[in-house]
């Protein structure tokens, strides 16, 4: 009689705890979804062991759900250190990946420089922004970091202006000027936030009435919008 009461104690314990608990995600994202699985999978598996054991007898039962939690537990925790590791591995993996893929078009950029605008750091915006935001993308904060780690050997005591230029038929205009003027801060933002010391840095917001530059290879409204990087002291 006392074998059946402790035996459904145990398992409405259980069940209790696996209402209480909220839903496991995947990975380990401290909800530790292997570590609680296994203590629950653990203590129902050594309370099956500890009633094998124990022939049926309380102690039995509660020593095999004790000793199987515990288990349960490490083995849960061995797995949530596997998966960490992994994605620890697989954050890296796109890091590495993500710089590679900055560091080619910072390369081809400069190879067309070398070519279209040898004396002036001009870049089409569409490298930073796309159509008209004003929010740098992902992958123009990604270049922003590589241009910082370059300039921060290069003349590391020269001020930067970082100049924004929007085209419009009116020089006016305050779409254009308002444009120019928030990407060029959002640039500079990104700079100090990828470790350029923000004294070295400042804005310029710049409308002009025709493309800055014209690549016979590309686009040739390309440059209607671009980003102009100048040492002020050579």
């Amino acid at each position: 009689m006392m074998s059946r009461a402790i035996l459904a104690f145990l398992y409405a314990a259980l069940l209790g705890l696996s209402a209480c608990s909220t839903t496991p995600v995947p990975g380990p994202d401290k909800t530790f979804q292997g570590e609680s699985l296994g203590v629950l999978e653990g203590a129902g598996a050594g309370a099956v062991t500890g009633f094998q054991v124990g022939v049926g007898a309380g102690p039995g039962a509660a020593v095999g759900a004790g000793v199987g939690a515990v288990v349960g537990a490490i083995r849960g925790l061995t797995q949530d250190g596997i998966e960490e590791t992994d994605i620890q591995i697989a954050r890296r993996v796109k890091e590495q990946r993500d710089i590679s893929i900055a560091q080619e078009a910072l390369a081809d950029h400069y190879k067309r420089r070398m070519e279209l605008h040898p004396t002036r750091d001009l870049f089409p915006a569409d490298m930073f922004f796309r159509g008209d935001s004003v929010k740098v993308c992902p992958s123009g904060v990604r270049i922003i970091r590589e241009i910082a780690k370059m300039n921060a050997f290069r003349l590391p005591y020269s001020r930067l202006v970082v100049a924004s230029y929007a085209k419009a038929s009116d020089m006016e205009s305050t779409y254009a000027n308002h444009l120019a003027e928030k990407r060029s801060r959002a640039i500079v933002d990104q700079l100090v936030r990828a470790g350029v010391e923000p004294r070295r840095l400042q804005t310029r917001a710049v409308v002009v009435d025709a493309p800055l530059l014209i690549d016979p290879l590309d686009n040739p409204t390309r440059y209607n919008q671009a980003i102009e990087i100048i040492a002020a002291d050579r």
